[in-house]
């Protein structure tokens, strides 16, 4: 039966063995085994909980690993939960940012590099990595790629993008799931990262602190978290401006905002982009052009301003962070070889200490569940 199962998904890990191995039951983390009678008729195959009963299709070679009540919400019932609200909400925000943002430019690898400096691509060779909020799927291509053997998790119907996108790499594996219940043994990643998706969680710091329950020790962790401007009052402006239009703007129909995603950037290249591309070439000039707002979509294609707006624009919920704040984070986790380093945002790791100081309450605290 297990046979069965693995060869319905296209992008299996390389070991068929190891799939099941790594999944358990989000909820109880129960063993899976496999069966075939679902109520849902496109299922491919169903995994089930031994322990608790609960049962998961596998759609499109994707096992959709969501517990029952945010299924429902997903599936358009009222949450009864606030935060499974919010959570059905961001999923759907972004299953349909990235229906419609899909594509996969040349300029990703760069990106993803940076987002995870000082690493380069020979570090990914032969570790195990955890993609938490994959979104459609981009920098799971890159790890792939990069010879890592990847789980990417995202919430929503952005999997259907994500598995498209890393379709051509069979060490990928993308599963649909709650980053606070995560169908996965814990301790068993080398490398964790969470980029642009931490802080459109209801609680962003359980949502870190549940995500190193899966990092080995030894292990390494890296996040990408919105910034609060700090000593920069054009940028604190500017996005005093975004927050007010958000709370009009995150009500307003998908196709709507979508639509309006363009003219928003356009006006961005207009007041920011364009100037910063002529001033960048006059030398008296470069030192105050490094200070424009919105300059580094100069170095991408205008779609990618158009996404990044209605991202912006579209989330239900957005946190952000001083420096300080990202730091504390890690501390309180109890890591080591903290580092963190602004890039359009703050990214903050650090290391899973290999002997945690279970008396401290830190490290030790990340084995229990932070579910909210």
């Amino acid at each position: 039966m297990i046979d069965g199962l693995l060869m319905n998904i296209p992008n299996s890990m390389i070991e068929r063995d190891q799939l099941v191995a790594k999944l358990r039951c989000p909820g109880c983390q129960g063993a899976l085994t496999t069966g075939s009678d679902c109520a849902a008729t496109s299922a491919d195959e169903v995994l089930l909980c031994a322990e608790c009963g609960e049962s998961f299709p596998i759609v499109d070679g994707v096992p959709r690993m969501l517990l029952s009540p945010l299924r429902e919400a997903l599936g358009g019932a009222v949450a009864a939960d606030r935060a499974e609200a919010h959570k059905a909400a961001t999923a759907e925000s972004f299953g349909f940012e990235w229906h419609r943002f899909p594509e996969m430019h040349r300029e990703w690898e760069q990106n993803f590099l940076d987002y995870l400096a000082p690493r380069l691509p020979e570090f990914f060779r032969g570790k195990r990595v955890l993609d938490a909020g994959c979104g459609s799927g981009r920098h799971a291509h890159f790890a792939a790629k990069f010879g890592a053997e990847v789980v990417a998790a995202d919430i929503g119907p952005a999997v259907e993008v994500a598995r498209r996108n890393t379709a051509e790499f069979p060490s990928a594996l993308i599963v649909q799931c709650d980053l606070y219940a995560l169908p996965l043994a814990p301790e068993s990643f080398d490398f964790v990262y969470s980029l642009g998706v931490l802080h459109h969680l209801p609680d962003p710091e359980a949502g870190f602190r549940n995500l190193l329950r899966f990092v080995k020790p030894g292990g390494e962790i890296q996040v990408y978290l919105y910034w609060e401007p700090e000593g920069r009052p054009v940028k604190r402006v500017l996005l005093y401006g975004v927050s007010a239009l958000r709370a009009v703007t995150t009500r307003l129909p998908h196709r709507l905002l979508y639509a309006l995603s363009y003219p928003a950037a356009f006006g961005a290249f207009a007041a920011f982009v364009w100037p910063y591309q002529v001033f960048r070439r006059i030398p008296g000039l470069r030192k105050l052009a490094e200070h424009t707002p919105m300059r580094q979509y100069a170095d991408y294609p205008f779609r990618v301003c158009v996404n990044d707006q209605f991202d912006r624009f579209s989330a239900p919920i957005e946190n952000r962070y001083t420096k300080a704040e990202v730091e504390a984070w890690l501390r309180r986790a109890g890591l080591e070889d903290i580092r963190v380093f602004p890039f359009c945002g703050w990214v903050g790791s650090g290391r899973k200490p290999l002997n945690p100081v279970s008396d401290s309450g830190e490290c030790a605290a990340v084995s229990g569940s932070l579910a909210p």
